[in-house]
């Protein structure tokens, strides 16, 4: 397949690199000082657990093809720049598909008015890391998802999905992606805010037992808020975490917050990528709002993380802390 990689952060050069390894025909498109390493260097990657490097060269360009034709254009950019990109993506009119694999908690409707309906596919990634200078430190840490907007199985979704397996993704196919994507920002945005007043450490919200409750009941409220208004939880395992009893929800999370896979697959992207958490908590409360809905702690936190950023003394205090 020809594939069109829009975004050349960690997750979009990695996919590039190991798409081009197994053979697709891959095209990269950077801008700045991120296309000039590329052109210099290649995609430099770096295994976050094993420090094994590699180098992968791939078709690198710094303007939209707009005359050349692509099976698939993975875009992978923050929720905040998607505007900005979807204006560049939609002046091609020879991509058969566009699988969009930006976070989202309003819903597809700003991608659909851009693009033609039929071509597109959404998808949530596997991986995460950080740049360090030209070089991605990256690491694996679950399946990637792929999904119809219709819920259907369709032969692209097949081929794409082939497609990443074969390049060393494991792919999980979701029926109701539009909720998948929905409930893990519900799930994780008060986590994100949580941490922020934890000083953006993830190892300080392990031993943080106030801070992670907190977290939890913003997470269950919006979860709840989301299949009240027509969106179940997806995917369905989720339901399990608010049947079982909230210390030991807590204890659980505690546990994840403390590990180096939360540090490098988790933290360190909610640290980058706080511009693009703020936006989706405030879609959330839109939401929320237009819903009528209260979800009272998720609005605490973002408060508070408003009141910090802005001077005031909203960081949980160590007096706050209990013991783990």
């Amino acid at each position: 397949m020809k594939f069109l990689i829009f975004g050349a952060g960690v997750l979009g050069s990695y996919y590039a690199a190991r798409l081009h390894e197994a053979g697709e025909d891959v095209t990269l498109l950077a801008r700045g000082k991120r296309y000039d390493d590329l052109v210099r260097h290649g995609v430099m990657l770096e295994h976050f657990k094993t420090g094994k490097e590699e180098t992968v060269h791939v078709k690198t360009v710094d303007q939209m093809p707009a005359e050349e034709a692509f099976d698939v254009c993975v875009v992978l950019v923050q929720n905040h720049q998607l505007p900005g990109a979807l204006d560049i993506i939609k002046t091609s009119r020879n991509i058969s598909t566009y699988l969009i694999m930006t976070n989202f908690v309003k819903g597809p409707d700003e991608i659909l008015d851009q693009l033609e309906n039929e071509k597109v596919m959404i998808g949530h990634v596997n991986a995460g890391g950080e740049r360090d200078g030209p070089v991605v430190k990256y690491m694996v840490s679950q399946a990637m998802t792929l999904g119809e907007l219709s819920g259907r199985k369709t032969k692209r979704l097949a081929d794409i999905s082939e497609a990443f397996k074969n390049a060393g993704f494991p792919v999980e196919i979701s029926h109701n992606i539009d909720a998948w994507k929905r409930h893990h920002m519900a799930l994780l945005l008060p986590v994100c805010h949580a941490m922020y007043l934890c000083g953006s450490c993830n190892y300080e919200l392990s031993r943080n037992k106030a801070a992670m409750q907190q977290a939890m009941k913003g997470s269950e409220q919006a979860m709840n808020m989301l299949d009240r208004n027509g969106y179940p939880v997806e995917p369905a395992k989720l339901k399990s975490l608010f049947k079982m009893p909230s210390s030991l929800l807590v204890f659980i999370f505690r546990k994840i917050m403390g590990t180096k896979l939360m540090d490098i697959g988790g933290a360190r992207h909610a640290r980058n990528a706080r511009d693009e958490v703020m936006k989706l908590s405030k879609d959330l409360i839109v939401l929320a709002d237009e819903w009528n809905e209260s979800i009272p702690a998720v609005r605490e936190l973002y408060q508070r993380v408003i009141e910090s950023e802005t001077g005031s003394d909203a960081v949980i205090s160590q007096s706050e802390k209990t013991a783990s």
